[in-house]
């Protein structure tokens, strides 16, 4: 998705509300950011930032999305980066979507957090493998299962939908059905933050950006 298209739906929608239509699709947004009046430089508050290492997240200037969220991962083995947006949702259904630019041979996680009875099922990762363009969604019980292709050099958009009341989950690339469909989760609400990591495993790393975070709930 285009940052023209992220304001395109947000006009709609607020058209749909003053015509008195769709308020439920207003009161079911939690929080949406497509960084247009986040400050360039580095990531700030309401962000909180945890990294050791020489990796970075900032706030940079494109030609083609505008203002977006940049991770400059380290490849240094131990070397981290987690930066989090903080929400709070009790529902027992969620989406994210956002919009994901990873560079060649880049490696990044995209994160929802909630709650579970491990730290498995706390959250749901999906994630790139450096030198790979597949998209895994990892958490438990499932494990690791592999969605679908995410291209280096493009956008892609990407859905989270979790479903806890059935502890199943769904993921789309670009608004299509994936591999990732009806895959079991232990994430429960609730449902606190989203995050954007480079990993401190050896050889992740890498710029990957990202833009029109936005997260729902029915």
């Amino acid at each position: 998705m285009t940052k023209h298209d992220f304001h395109i739906r947000s006009i709609l929608i607020a058209l749909a509300l003053f015509c008195g239509i769709a308020s439920s699709v207003w009161a079911a947004t939690i929080f949406q950011q497509n960084f247009e009046s986040t400050p360039i430089g580095p990531l700030g508050s309401p962000w909180t930032i945890t990294s050791a290492g020489s990796g970075s997240v900032s706030v940079v200037n494109t030609s083609d999305h505008g203002h977006i969220l940049q991770l400059r991962g380290s490849t240094t083995e131990g070397d981290f980066l987690i930066a989090s947006r903080r929400f709070s949702s009790s529902s027992s259904d969620i989406t994210t979507q956002v919009d994901i630019k990873p560079s060649s041979g880049s490696a990044f996680l995209w994160i929802l957090n909630g709650a579970g009875s491990s730290i498995g099922k706390r959250r749901i990762r999906l994630q790139q493998a450096p030198g790979t363009t597949t998209l895994v969604a990892s958490t438990a019980p499932s494990g690791n299962t592999n969605c679908g292709t995410i291209p280096s050099g493009v956008w892609s958009h990407i859905t989270l939908r979790v479903h806890s009341a059935q502890a199943k989950f769904d993921v789309l690339i670009n608004g299509k059905a994936t591999a990732c469909t009806g895959i079991s989760a232990g994430i429960q609400p609730p449902f606190n933050s989203v995050s954007v990591m480079d990993a401190s495993n050896a050889g992740w790393g890498g710029t990957v950006l990202f833009d029109n975070i936005v997260v729902t709930s029915p």
